[in-house]
């Protein structure tokens, strides 16, 4: 793989990479799901072969550009097979077995409605799977396949393996935004997926569809039983959200390393550990939040929220019932009670607050998110409740831009 294309990786995609292949319970799924595979052949393939249409240059002459294209700009020279179905939807997918050449499946419904531009985005996300070796551990599979004794895979690594999945989806548009060389293109490929629209009857504004992740960020989730994981938490969705992908597309086509991929060169532009921190903080969401888990680390955060709330919502006066409902949508109604007396409380965020600073900036960031929440309960952000929280993202090391993105995005969109 050249240099330059092996740069575009997703960090945590890389590192996770590494750390998951050397885990001994992920080894053994492999191992498992390598002894029942055997024999099989590639079965998927197999049945497009028998229900699909295998495309070839004359039959669709612009997928055969696109595809050249796309082997060009990531130096890809594996076989690849190309293969249509009748679908309504938008759709788009890719496998591979353990011989054989790269699959890759569009619905009819897509390849007759994209773009060259838009296709060349798909085909380059499809491929950059194998360029990256993402089937080198199956999934969902690796994850959940079981021996008498149960899942082989431990609870921890399982959350792991999801957030590696969603971090290779980063890394694959990437590669799809190296095919389409531009970052408009992409979201416009992504803002059809998600609207199903055609011709949309609304323009694409990249930067406002990425701002949905601010307003996600802050958006209540609180939980007053305990719940099953399995049933309620995004952090076993092997792709992230779409504003998540979106934002994280923007940042990388404004980066060096784009720049750096393409020929441009310079010093223009983010640099590659800025565009990381973009991407992880906003992967972040979908792991189990604090307002979710029930540990003592979660625990701690969530009475950090509570104090800080307090103190927000007593800068400019009395607590209010809007405020304190807040706080309750956040945290449920057995820990978030009017205070006898908020003074004592905003010194107990005093003490708290050097504990919070040790936490991931992920889940400081979601915090100060959170406050916003408490500001803008009564409709109106007062200067003193600004100020309040913009103490307190210095005091935890987050940028003051969160608190302006967020109280942006959650602001009338069509102002």
């Amino acid at each position: 793989m050249r240099p330059e294309i092996a740069a575009i990786q997703a960090r945590r995609d890389r590192e996770l990479r590494s750390e998951l292949t050397a885990d001994r319970g992920v080894s053994k799924a492999l191992a498992r799901f390598e002894d029942r595979a055997s024999g099989w052949g590639f079965r998927q393939r197999r049945a497009l072969l028998a229900e699909a249409i295998r495309l070839n240059r004359r039959m669709a002459p612009q997928v055969a550009a696109a595809l050249a294209d796309c082997r060009a700009a990531l130096g890809f020279d594996l076989p690849v097979e190309i293969y249509l179905r009748p679908e309504p939807v938008y759709n788009a997918f890719c496998s591979r077995g353990r011989a054989g050449p790269l699959v890759i499946g569009f619905s009819s419904r897509l390849l007759d409605e994209f773009d060259d531009g838009e296709l060349r985005f798909v085909l380059g996300h499809e491929i950059g799977h194998a360029l990256f070796d993402h089937f080198g551990i199956p999934m969902p599979i690796t994850a959940t396949i079981e021996d008498v004794g149960g899942t082989l895979v431990s609870r921890a690594v399982q959350l792991r393996l999801f957030v590696w999945c969603r971090a290779a989806e980063v890394s694959a548009d990437r590669a799809g935004l190296l095919c389409c060389r531009d970052p408009q293109v992409g979201a416009t490929a992504f803002f059809k997926l998600a609207s199903g629209l055609a011709r949309p009857s609304v323009q694409t504004d990249l930067d406002a569809f990425a701002a949905q992740i601010d307003s996600l960020a802050s958006t209540p989730s609180a939980m007053n039983e305990r719940v099953n994981d399995d049933d309620t938490l995004d952090c076993f969705s092997t792709h992230p959200y779409t504003p998540v992908r979106v934002r994280a597309l923007v940042a990388f086509g404004r980066s060096r390393p784009f720049r750096s991929a393409m020929g441009a060169g310079g010093d223009e532009g983010l640099t590659a550990d800025e565009v990381e921190q973009v991407v992880e903080r906003d992967l972040s969401l979908m792991e189990p939040s604090y307002l979710e888990e029930r540990t003592a680390e979660s625990e701690r955060m969530r009475r950090g929220l509570y104090c800080a709330g307090i103190a927000v919502a007593a800068a400019h006066g009395d607590v209010s019932q809007s405020e304190i409902g807040a706080l309750r949508a956040l945290l449920g109604a057995r820990e978030a009670v009017m205070p006898s007396d908020p003074r004592a409380v905003v010194e107990e965020l005093d003490r708290l607050i050097g504990e919070l600073a040790s936490a991931p900036l992920g889940r400081r960031a979601q915090l100060v998110q959170h406050l916003t929440v408490i500001a803008g309960a009564d409709g109106h952000v007062a200067e003193e409740e600004y100020a309040v929280m913009a103490d307190i993202a210095t005091r935890l090391a987050v940028p003051q831009e969160i608190i302006d993105q967020t109280l942006h995005a959650s602001a009338a969109p069509m102002d």
